[in-house]
């Protein structure tokens, strides 16, 4: 049982799907707006690949599956790891909302993701909206501390 544990807690690349997420944040980061490098020979510039509910859940709760599309935002590094940034903490509700509508729009837009994010987070509209709010629950009862971007530029998507 330990190491199923540590398999399911264990970190993998997640960076392959940075083009897809693009798609819909259109260079933008999704917490604050500012402009994001998603292509660039220096990792160091590159946007990263955020878990919207932290990857340290995982320790808490292994069954989650966070690694999965419907959790995964384009970041800038300051608002995922900065000084004021998000690290473990449970993104505030109005980005879950955020979240809710982001992936809505690939299911909707009938997108490559669409069937991938439906067999994540639900079939129907409300079993959707009713699986975001079960992991925010789980978040924050495990991780306690909400977060918001410091600062928040005009809105892009």
């Amino acid at each position: 049982m330990q190491a199923v544990h540590f398999y399911r807690t264990r970190r993998i690349n997640i960076s392959s799907s940075r083009d897809s997420l693009n798609g819909y944040q259109k260079g933008k980061c999704f917490y604050c707006f500012r402009d994001i490098v998603i292509d660039s020979p220096d990792q160091d510039q590159m946007a990263d690949v955020d878990h919207f509910f932290p990857h340290v859940l995982l320790q808490a709760h292994p069954e989650m599956n966070l690694n999965g599309v419907w959790n995964l935002v384009l970041s800038c590094k300051e608002c995922n790891r900065g000084e004021d940034g998000k690290f473990a903490s449970v993104p505030d509700l109005y980005l879950l909302k955020r979240l809710w509508t982001r992936n809505e729009f690939f299911i909707k837009s009938h997108h490559p993701l669409r069937e991938t994010l439906k067999n994540q987070t639900g079939l129907t509209d409300q079993s959707r909206i009713v699986f975001l709010q079960k992991m925010d629950s789980l978040a924050i009862g495990s991780l306690i501390h909400r977060w918001k971007p410091r600062i928040e530029l005009e809105p892009a998507f």
